[in-house]
C-alpha cells in the first residue's frame, strides 16, 4: 500500500469536496507565467468548487486539476448551479483558459471492466462527470482508461473503453475525453502509447479525445525520461505512436520507483528516480508550450506545491 501522501489524500475528498488542502497556502499571490508555460497542481475543492481557482492562484499556478465530486461514491448530489456559476466567475476573474483546467476522473471508474455491473456504473459516471464539466464551462475531462482485471484480453478491454467514450460523447456535447497513460501495473491498459492509440482508433469523434501524459507513469512503464535526451525521445515516440495533436496535458511527477518498475508511486520534483534534469527539459520543451503542466506530487514541509511551482518556473529559460 502506498504511504499516506498528499497524492493519496486528494483521492479521498468526500461528498462535500472535503479532504485536506493540497499544499500550504499563504496570502494571495500573483499568478506566475514564463513565456508560454502553464504550471499548476491538483487542488482541493473543499469549501466550494470555486475554491479550486483561488487555491491555484494562491500557490502561484496558472493551470490546475480538480475532482468534481466524491471519490467514495458512485452517485453524488447534483452540482449546484450557483456554485458552478461562481466557479465560472472566478475563472473569468483570474483569466484562466478552460483548456488549462483539467478535471480528473473518479478512481472508482473502470470503463474497461469485464464485469457488466461495474462497466455500466463506470459508463454512467463518465457521463455524469462530463456533464459537470459542461456546467462549469470546461472542455477537458481526464480519466484513467481502465483494467481488464485479467479476465478479458487487452483488446476486449480497449473495445469496452472506446465504447464507453462513444456513449458519453453521444450524451454530452463538446467535452473532450482525455485518456491518461498508465504505469503498466497489473492488468491496466494504457502503459504503452500504442494502447492509447488503439483506444483512439475506436473512438468515432476523434476530435473529442486526447491524452494526458503522466511523467511518473511513463517512467514506470519504461520510457527513460531520466536519460540524456530522454524527454525528447519520449515525445518523439509519443508523436509516432499517437500524435502530438492529441496531447492535452502533462502530469508532472517524479517517481519513487526505478525505470520500468510498473509502480505508480509519485515523488516530489527532483527528489525521485527521474531527477531534476528531465523536468528542466520538460519546462523548456517548445512542443509543450501552452500545455497545462500539473503537479500531483506528495509534498513535504517546505517543499509543497507552491515551492515546486516556483522551482519549475525558475528552470524555464528566459525567452
Amino acid at each position: 500500500m502506498a504511504p499516506k501522501t498528499r497524492g493519496a489524500r486528494k483521492r479521498e475528498e468526500g461528498e462535500d469536496a472535503g479532504g485536506k488542502e493540497a499544499g500550504k497556502r499563504g496570502g494571495s499571490k500573483k499568478t506566475q507565467r514564463r513565456g508560454k508555460k502553464y504550471i499548476g497542481a491538483h487542488v482541493s475543492i473543499q469549501g466550494g468548487i470555486w475554491k479550486a481557482v483561488e487555491s491555484c492562484v494562491e500557490m502561484g499556478g496558472n493551470c490546475f486539476a480538480l475532482f468534481l465530486g466524491s471519490q467514495r461514491s458512485w452517485k453524488r448530489p447534483a452540482l449546484d448551479q450557483k456554485a458552478a456559476a461562481k466557479f465560472q466567475e472566478q475563472r473569468s476573474l483570474h483569466e484562466m483558459d478552460p483548456a488549462h483546467i483539467v478535471p480528473h476522473g473518479s478512481y472508482l471508474m473502470n470503463c474497461g471492466s469485464p464485469k457488466p455491473d461495474v462497466f455500466e456504473k463506470s459508463q454512467a459516471l463518465l457521463v455524469d462527470e462530463m456533464s459537470r464539466c459542461s456546467l462549469l464551462g470546461l472542455t477537458l475531462y481526464n480519466f484513467h482508461p481502465g483494467s481488464s482485471l485479467g479476465l478479458i484480453t487487452a483488446e476486449q478491454c480497449v473495445k469496452n473503453i472506446a465504447g464507453a467514450i462513444n456513449h458519453a460523447h453521444q450524451q454530452v456535447p463538446a467535452v473532450v475525453t482525455v485518456l491518461e497513460n498508465m504505469s503498466g501495473q497489473g492488468s491496466t491498459v494504457g502503459g504503452r502509447f500504442s494502447e492509447l492509440r488503439s483506444i483512439i482508433d475506436k473512438v468515432r469523434d476523434q476530435s473529442r479525445v486526447g491524452v494526458c501524459l503522466d511523467t511518473c507513469h511513463a517512467f514506470a512503464a519504461g520510457y527513460d525520461l531520466a536519460a540524456e535526451g530522454g524527454v525528447k525521445a519520449m515525445l518523439d515516440e509519443f508523436d509516432q505512436d499517437v500524435g502530438l495533436r492529441y496531447l492535452r496535458a502533462i502530469h508532472l511527477n517524479d517517481s519513487k520507483g526505478k525505470l520500468g518498475c510498473n509502480l505508480d508511486r509519485h515523488e516530489d520534483i527532483g527528489e525521485g528516480c527521474i531527477g531534476i534534469s528531465a523536468f528542466r527539459d520538460i519546462v523548456n520543451e517548445p512542443r509543450l508550450d501552452n500545455i497545462p503542466l500539473i503537479l500531483e506530487t506528495p509534498g513535504r514541509p517546505g517543499f509543497e506545491y507552491e515551492e515546486q511551482i516556483k522551482l519549475l518556473y525558475s528552470l524555464c529559460k528566459k525567452p
